[in-house]
């Protein structure tokens, strides 16, 4: 028929539905309102497509993951929830009266290594407002005042106590995510575009504002670090294992993708010509466990509006002297042939059927909103 549902399809050598395997995930959003995902393939060294899906009504804006849960947000006004194990779209989150600029998930800590389900979820809109929802009933929890224009983007502190906001009324906010409300405001000398508190220790965040990212401490606001680029950075990523908590990944208009060393504060690598065009995504993956190893290596993603999703291997791009006339050989690849906005990805334990599945009932959330998946 002719669907709007999500529609999971493992590829190639995927695992029988129900057993659990380690999965790799990456997904992207587009202009064009479609969300794309694939899983990383190591044995055979390919990403594999599980799923190409017009998820809104207008462009996708932004992306979030957290183990097994992906939620996306839109120029429709719309926070969209999938749940990748068991191959469903779980429901639309209506809230906001603008574009949904960022999402971020917070997971509480846990022995598990591939924890799949996250507890809460932020998200921050054009209309200056920032919502908290409960993961797994969807309700709405609070929705936080504090910027007079658009949220850019929003991050949480490891602890889930508190986090941080950056908008286009020049401000950078800090929420008190437990009474949920704004507690303190700054005003920023030129507008932060992104933030990104440092998952692992929460010690210290980062503001990218045009071309320059700058690293403060999280007590006191200091500034500790600025990193220069060529051209105007549009993401940042941060991983959560030892190995890669120190080190922020960005990517800017001049096409390549950089490591910062956030604790030393020099650059620690940088891939030139990474893309054909501007990098509006980049995601760490493989934070430990079934996907670390002993010599720290993990995975970097990359997302352009030239339509590509790579992969690169920390490895392969540490130990060669790359000069800006290079083009590095990807580990992946992906054509989406979509002018490309976010990316994600995620490392988690679960399974997806080796046949398409479609949901024919209609899902309804905890908060009210009804979805129906048709075929």
């Amino acid at each position: 028929g002719g669907g709007g549902g999500l529609c999971l399809r493992a590829g190639g050598d995927c695992q029988v539905a129900g057993r659990k395997v380690e999965m790799m995930l990456v997904a992207a959003g587009s202009y064009e309102r479609f969300l794309w995902g694939w899983r990383m393939d190591q044995d055979a060294g390919r990403l594999t497509p599980i799923f190409s899906y017009p998820a809104h009504l207008g462009a996708i804006k932004s992306i979030a993951m957290s183990g097994s849960v992906m939620a996306t947000g839109g120029s429709d006004d719309m926070v969209k929830i999938y749940d990748l194990n068991s191959q469903r779209d779980m429901g639309t989150l209506l809230a906001h009266k603008g574009s949904v600029s960022c999402l971020a998930f917070y997971a509480a800590p846990s022995s598990c290594e591939t924890l799949e389900h996250p507890k809460n979820l932020l998200s921050g809109s054009d209309d200056g407002t920032v919502c908290i929802w409960k993961a797994g009933s969807w309700v709405l929890f609070k929705t936080m005042k504090g910027h007079k224009r658009g949220v850019n983007d929003i991050s949480i502190h490891p602890s889930g106590r508190l986090a941080l906001s950056v908008g286009r009324d020049l401000h950078l906010n800090m929420y008190n995510l437990l009474k949920g409300r704004c507690t303190f405001t700054t005003k920023l000398q030129s507008e932060g575009s992104l933030i990104k508190i440092s998952p692992l220790t929460g010690d210290c965040y980062s503001v990218a504002s045009q071309e320059v990212v700058t690293v403060h401490d999280s007590e006191d606001g200091r500034s500790l670090h600025t990193f220069l680029h060529s051209k105007r950075v549009l993401c940042l990523a941060q991983g959560e294992s030892p190995q890669q908590g120190r080190m922020l990944f960005t990517g800017a208009e001049d096409f390549k993708v950089t490591a910062w060393d956030t604790v030393s504060g020099k650059l620690a690598f940088s891939i030139p010509k990474a893309h054909l065009n501007r990098i509006r995504g980049v995601a760490v993956l493989g934070s430990g466990g079934a996907f670390g190893s002993d010599d720290g290596t993990y995975f970097v993603a990359s997302a352009s509006s030239d339509g590509t999703i790579r992969i690169w291997d920390s490895r392969m791009v540490k130990d060669t002297t790359l000069s800006d006339d290079s083009s590095p050989i990807p580990l992946m690849e992906a054509e989406t042939q979509a002018r490309l906005t976010c990316l994600a990805g995620s490392s988690f334990e679960g399974g997806l059927a080796a046949t398409c599945s479609r949901v024919h009932n209609p899902l309804v959330t905890e908060a009210g909103m009804l979805l129906q998946q048709y075929a």
